[in-house]
């Protein structure tokens, strides 16, 4: 959808046209979902995280200026609910998707599963050693799909600066996968 358009349902939605936040909420949910997961690792968390930033931006709505791509907004409001869910105490939070691969009959060797969890768990290490910059731009980049320039306004940063940090948080990952496969 171009920007006109996106105006357009945002004026329409701040003059109480529901319609219109239901498609503002349509088209950005996804990746925002993706970006909230991305850092969280718990989809219930990153479901009730983008609840939340949704309610928030409805209930400002009225009030909202358009300075910044919604999705860069909504993504910088995600990035302060997730901070402060941070600094709450939490249990440990083990994924339990045996059971998705249980019913897939596909999987006929329970080898295969394990294998296959076993790499996910490797490349999942990979990202833990990158800094929170690094590690925040790369799950807008590719969990949420966002551009460089929505990167950039959520964070409140240069383009040049976060083109570097993806930059050097993919050499670093590059790195490191190399280094576990065994490649020189």
């Amino acid at each position: 959808m171009d920007s006109n358009s996106l105006i357009d349902l945002i004026n329409k939605a701040k003059s109480g046209d529901r319609k219109s936040f239901d498609s503002l909420y349509a088209m950005l949910y996804t990746p925002l979902y993706r970006f909230v997961l991305g850092k969280t690792k718990n989809k219930d968390k990153a479901v009730d995280i983008c609840q939340e930033v949704f309610l928030n931006w409805y209930k400002q709505l009225p009030n909202y200026e358009i300075k910044m791509k919604p999705l860069s907004y909504l993504m910088m409001l995600a990035l302060r609910l997730i901070i402060n869910d941070g600094k709450k105490k939490h249990s440990l939070h083990l994924e339990d998707d045996a059971e998705e691969y249980i019913k897939d009959e596909s999987i006929r060797d329970a080898s295969d599963f394990f294998d296959t969890k076993l790499e996910i768990s490797k490349i999942r290490s990979l990202f833990s050693s990158l800094t929170d910059d690094q590690n925040t731009v790369i799950n807008m980049r590719y969990f949420a799909d966002a551009d460089t320039e929505t990167i950039a306004e959520a964070l409140d940063t240069s383009l040049a600066n976060v083109r570097k940090i993806e930059s050097r948080a993919l050499a670093k990952i590059r790195s490191e996968y190399k280094a576990l496969k065994g490649y020189k």
